[in-house]
């Protein structure tokens, strides 16, 4: 499926970010302001420093998110100090979202909460709406939508009373993704188009092209193509008005879209050259990505099948490259976020050290006063002491509650070292099979490379052929492993994109089978497909075609010149089970055991000394439970091999 531009995360950068000031939309005019505060901040103190510290938090919250954090951390244990309340909740609000745009969830949400108490106490109506929509956001992430709707009405109710129509805005088209993603169109439908209203009547073209694009995908997920196209038509027209070019691709893209479902190739082909030309002049490759993908499907409806293979090869590897470059900065992020979180640790320790050095103090003033009171009033000395006692055991009680807070957050800590110890083990078995598999066909490749250039005279020319032959054996190695560790990582960090839909499985089959059949015929194998063309299964089609493509790969290696491999399908119950039989090699008893376990990943070479990684076989089990299935082998030495797995055949 591709995915059609909704701008929800757009809309909930609003619904956080949109609490502050508007900030500058260029970078130099930002810096010019964070120079003027951070000078200014060494000539004020106390409540208007804590003020520039927040504001600056908010700057460099677009721009350097750990200095922002460090600004936010710094401003909430300074206002603790002062007691400063507003202080308090404002750099507990920056917190919150630092955690929630590096998905520490639970943090943030934690934060939000502490911000809401702090502002209810001081009765800060619009800081109240905006920590619900912040709430609503964070319960939207755990997909807990009836909450976020739920928190999300509340800000409404209040912005209502406060007038503040920018924010009611903003909280109806976030409520609107909300039901979308409930499985009630209706209700969005009738948030966005009293949107609409609003939004033509304050002359909000941005927030109203976004609104109209979201009514118009609402019609497309629905089949209503004829009724998404005139919103798609009407965003597009406001986009060119505001020369927002982004907002042009999107919404070129979707027309692209609908025009492609609807069956008229001709407009589709139109619209999705058009967004490819302008994605790429303005490196928007997300949209570039999606761009590919669907004119893959353009050119399969038109049964130009080398120009839809070129598409497809076009969007995995800009898929892949815009996954690599989102690693980099999500690995960034959670250092800041790990950071933040470790500073937030300190502040409260400090604090509870603080109540314990209060608490001290005062036991001591108690002890002076009781003995003055006992040498001049021998007589209350009964009194005294009961007092004595009682405060005693109050103090005691309130240190032992402080005490098993404490034991449970050491706990909570221990927790976590747990389970960045089992990552870390991860991580280096990770390591380690690159170091291991990589060197292989690198070193063909570096040796072969070199016999070439240093003997390109002395060789002759089915030497030449040979050699050529081995570095691309060689490369195609390299190649399967690199994408193979690629897609193993996306799985493991959970940035795998998992879009089931409904397919005929013989669709997918055929398109392996047809991959692979130059690499079968070299060994004289025949590839026999067994598929009924009516069963129909509810799976992601680029996980199945990994899946398909790694085990029929693998058949193709350990089989004999002259054998068979056949791929079958029967349905049981909810599932449709593939079969990929050949009557290769077999595999052992004590290997069979170990196939789909990374802690013993093993490699074995095929009949024609075909190199592995042992990966291919991890990565398949992976994508199989993703899309809900299982997978298996049997097999016997020397006789042949099955690999059985299932797919789910109904939308559960």
């Amino acid at each position: 499926m591709v995915a059609l531009h909704k701008n929800r995360t757009v809309t909930i950068l609003l619904l956080i970010i949109l609490q502050a000031s508007i900030l500058s939309q260029h970078l130099k005019a930002q810096e010019q302001i964070i120079d003027s505060l951070e000078n200014q901040l060494a000539l004020v103190d106390n409540i208007s420093r804590i003020d520039y510290m927040i504001e600056l938090s908010e700057l460099y919250f677009e721009i350097l998110l750990k200095k922002s954090a460090d600004y936010a951390d710094t401003a909430l244990f300074e206002s603790r100090k002062l007691n400063y309340k507003k202080g308090e909740a404002d750099a507990l609000n920056k917190i919150g979202n630092i955690h929630w745009i590096t998905s520490n969830f639970n943090t943030a949400m934690e934060r939000y909460l502490e911000a809401l108490d702090i502002r209810e106490e001081i009765g800060d109506s619009a800081g109240i709406a905006g920590c619900y929509n912040n709430l609503g956001i964070i319960a939207s992430e755990f997909n807990d939508n009836n909450m976020a709707i739920e928190y999300t009405q509340k800000a409404i109710e209040i912005n209502t009373k406060l007038n503040n129509t920018n924010d009611i805005i903003s909280n109806y088209i976030n409520i609107g993704v909300y039901y979308d993603e409930l499985g009630e169109p209706s209700k969005a439908l009738n948030y966005y188009f009293m949107n609409l209203n609003m939004l033509e009547e304050i002359n909000d073209k941005s927030s109203l092209a976004t609104t109209l694009n979201n009514i118009g995908e609402i019609y497309n997920n629905e089949c209503k193509y004829d009724e998404a196209l005139p919103f798609y038509y009407r965003s597009l027209k406001i986009q060119e008005e505001i020369n927002e070019t982004s907002g042009i691709a999107i919404s070129k893209l979707n027309l692209g879209d609908v025009y492609l479902k609807k069956g008229e190739l001709e407009n589709a082909g139109k619209f999705l050259y058009e967004c490819l030309e302008i994605s790429k002049e303005i490196g928007y490759r997300d949209i570039q990505a999606d761009c590919y993908e669907l004119l893959a499907k353009y050119y399969k409806e038109k049964e130009n099948f080398s120009e839809a293979f070129k598409y497809r090869q076009l969007f995995s590897e800009t898929e892949d490259s815009i996954f690599s470059e989102q690693s980099s900065k999500r690995f960034a992020e959670m250092q800041v976020s790990f950071e933040s979180e470790l500073k937030d640790r300190e502040i409260e320790l400090l604090k509870r050290n603080e109540e314990l050095r209060n608490l001290h103090l005062m036991k001591q003033k108690n002890r002076i006063i009781y003995l003055v009171i006992s040498l001049l009033l021998i007589t209350f000395l009964v009194l005294l002491v009961l007092r004595s006692f009682f405060l005693r055991k109050k103090n005691f009680q309130f240190i032992k509650k402080k005490n098993i807070e404490l034991f449970y957050s050491s706990k909570k800590l221990k927790k976590s070292e747990i389970r960045l110890k089992n990552t870390n083990e991860n991580m280096d078995r990770f390591f380690s099979i690159i170091a291991h598999d990589l060197i292989n066909p690198f070193h063909a490749l570096l040796t072969l490379a070199e016999m070439l250039n240093n003997q390109n005279e002395e060789l002759k020319k089915e030497e030449v052929v040979k050699y050529s032959q081995l570095i691309n054996t060689s490369a195609k190695n390299l190649y399967n492993l690199l994408n193979n560790l690629l897609q193993w990582t996306k799985a493991q960090i959970g940035k795998l994109d998992n879009r089931p839909e409904y397919l005929n499985a013989s669709d997918p089959v055929n398109t392996v089978t047809a991959l692979l059949y130059i690499a079968a015929s070299e060994k004289k194998i025949e590839l026999i497909s067994s598929i009924d063309n009516n069963h129909k299964v509810y799976c992601d089609e680029n996980l199945l075609l990994t899946v398909l493509r790694n085990l029929m790969h693998n058949a193709i290696k350990f089989s004999k010149k002259g054998g068979k491999i056949e791929i079958s399908t029967v349905v049981k119950n909810d599932f449709v089970e593939f079969s990929i039989m050949d009557n290769g090699i077999g595999i052992s008893k004590i290997n069979l055991d170990n196939l789909f376990n990374i802690k013993h990943s093993f490699s074995t070479k095929g009949t024609n000394n075909e190199e592995g990684t042992g990966l291919g076989l991890i990565l398949c089990k992976e994508f199989v439970e993703i899309m809900g299935g299982k997978i298996w082998a049997e097999s016997t030495p020397e006789t042949g091999t099955t690999f059985k797995f299932t797919v789910p055949n109904k939308n559960k």
